[in-house]
């Protein structure tokens, strides 16, 4: 009997795929965008030239393999219903099999989702061979913001997000209640794209809002101080490990903080600056302020302890942190506070200081044109970045609490200066930012009027560094101060919660398309 090598073809890939060490197939999905491009990308192909095939489908399944093949008892985590759309791709040299899709400007496709995976055939025993992860994109329209209606299992505030290796996002702590009487939870909300919900993540070891998150060398998250569930300063840190998907309790810090900086340095310590350490509320709303510290903290992950680092020039809370490219650290403004004969006054700083971590010392930096405390710094380039807003007054003699500002000015690593831009058209504080693309910036929500008194903004608007100035960009569904955000793994902007107006936080989340 004569064999062909047609015949044997599929033979020998199946007998060459067996011997070669198995590995789990992957599949990335970015898009969604109206008008845009979907980006399907499938990995690692076995070997250069292998065949996968991508699979669409319009519901998520789980669609049992039996129906096309009795000896295989896995399924699919999707339908079948759009398989002749299917996509074959070939592994490059890379071991990536990528298509890309253009989408047409649909606005009937908006909150459509599209389900994908990828597979390998394999022809025996099985006619395939490796299954991927199940992908999904829901669709928007392109530059501007999508609110489903997906709520979160608790209201929100000042939380931290991340995204999970399995391409979830992950919303830790915040707090209900009100921005200035927060009830903090240990709780986290995971999102789920395949069925577009929300559930109960792993809980942290203590409740805290306020708290900072900084990712560690090995891939875990160090999460430090905040406020607990009485709106009070801590000082217990825990670590969040994505691999057991778990938190767990470790040193604590020295003094409590809230509105505190953390950064992680070259050498793998993490640097925890000023903050607030207490939070009386008599004889006014503003005491707090006089609990502000210069005090700093360093943390060793491979010995679990704190120690003490060089003071800042000056207390500083709610203050931004810029890393250099040559590591060293600003850390620009914030709420502070002067002694005055038998009393204090509050204020806000418009000094920097500059921590260098090769010689573990703090000096003074350049100041900027205007002072402001409770705005993030904008990573413009490798060298400059954007601060735009934040609050700029505080005063209790007399008693006025402030209001934020529209100004908005350039830090230059390289020339260590601060240059004036274009203000914004609305005074904001407690406000998001992301890159569009092509020199474009969105800056996004926070409150204006007093610190004692917010009102969270819908609005937003888009910062051109070709012109240093600002345009309106688009409204969200609400407004939200000390909201957090990922990247989503599809390639939207993921928004959740955040304060909604001075007396209320919301669960609500809503993508942002590019």
């Amino acid at each position: 009997m004569n064999v062909t090598p047609s015949l044997l073809r599929p033979v020998l890939c199946g007998a060459l795929l067996a011997a070669l060490p198995a590995q789990s197939l992957e599949l990335d999905v970015a898009g969604g965008s109206l008008p845009g491009t979907l980006v399907l990308d499938a990995y690692p192909a076995a070997y250069p030239f292998e065949l996968m095939v991508i699979v669409p489908s319009s519901n998520a399944g789980p669609t049992p393999i039996q129906l096309f093949d009795p000896n295989d008892l896995r399924s699919l985590s999707i339908g079948l219903d759009m398989v002749s759309f299917a996509w074959p791709v070939l592994g490059d040299l890379t071991l990536h099999g990528t298509v890309q899709v253009p989408i047409a400007a649909q606005p009937s496709l908006v909150d459509v989702p599209l389900f994908f995976q990828a597979v390998t055939l394999l022809w025996q025993p099985t006619l395939l061979g490796r299954l991927s992860n199940g992908n999904v994109v829901r669709f928007g329209l392109a530059g501007t913001f999508r609110d489903r209606a997906v709520t979160m299992m608790e209201e929100r505030a000042f939380s931290t997000a991340l995204v999970r290796a399995d391409r979830s996002a992950l919303v830790i702590g915040g707090a209900r209640g009100q921005l200035l009487a927060q009830v903090a939870t240990a709780t986290t909300d995971a999102y789920d794209a395949a069925t577009d919900t929300f559930s109960y993540g792993p809980s942290m070891t203590t409740p805290r809002s306020m708290h900072t998150m900084t990712r560690l060398p090995d891939g875990r998250y160090l999460l430090c101080g905040g406020v607990n569930a009485t709106n009070d300063p801590q000082a217990s840190c825990e670590i969040y490990d994505p691999v057991t998907d778990s938190f767990a309790a470790v040193a604590s810090m020295a003094t409590p903080r809230m509105g505190h900086t953390a950064n992680l340095l070259p050498n793998g310590l993490v640097l925890v600056t000023g903050g607030i350490e207490a939070m009386p509320v008599t004889p006014t709303q503003l005491e707090p302020i006089h609990n502000t510290v210069s005090s700093t903290e360093l943390y060793d992950p491979a010995t679990d302890t704190w120690s003490a680092g060089p003071s800042l020039t000056t207390p500083r809370a709610a203050h931004a942190a810029i890393v250099r490219p040559d590591d060293k650290i600003l850390f620009a403004g914030g709420i502070s506070w002067d002694p005055l004969l038998f009393t204090w006054l509050p204020a806000v700083r418009s000094t920097c200081d500059l921590y260098d971590p090769a010689t573990n010392t703090m000096t003074f930096g350049p100041s900027m044109a205007t002072a402001r405390a409770l705005a993030d710094p904008i990573q413009l380039a490798p060298d400059r970045w954007l601060l735009a807003g934040g609050m700029n007054a505080l005063s209790i003699i007399p008693f006025n609490p402030g209001n934020p500002t529209a100004a908005a000015e350039i830090y230059d690593a390289t020339t260590n200066t601060w240059t004036s831009v274009g203000a914004m058209a609305t005074a904001r504080a407690n406000h998001m930012g992301w890159p569009l693309g092509n020199g474009r910036f969105l800056i996004a929500g926070g409150a204006d009027n007093s610190i004692l008194s917010p009102s969270p903004l819908s609005s937003t608007e888009i910062f051109d560094v070709a012109t240093n100035t600002f345009s309106p960009g688009p409204m969200m569904s609400t407004g939200r101060a000390g909201a957090s955000f990922v990247f989503a793994h599809q390639g939207q902007v993921q928004v959740f919660g955040g304060a909604a107006t001075s007396t209320t936080i919301t669960s609500g989340t809503e993508w942002y398309y590019f």
